[in-house]
């Protein structure tokens, strides 16, 4: 598949999908947001599980163990 470039600016005021450059169906876009919705949610919740003194090493290790399905 082709790349475009990535923009470089524009209107700030317009919302633009992120890596709106990258040549992707419709339905594989969904799956990646999906993806990193779900991510993120886990990464949130074991940031809030983890004591202050977590090191990168725990956040990564507790990470792995909770994202698998």
């Amino acid at each position: 598949m082709a790349r475009s470039p990535a923009p470089q600016g524009g209107n700030p005021s317009a919302p633009e999908e992120p890596a709106a450059y990258l040549d992707m169906p419709a339905d594989r876009r969904a799956a990646a947001k999906a993806h990193a919705a779900s991510l993120s949610r886990t990464a949130g919740k074991v940031a809030l599980e983890l004591p202050l003194a977590a090191d990168v090493d725990d956040f990564r290790r507790v990470l792995n163990t909770e994202a698998r399905p």
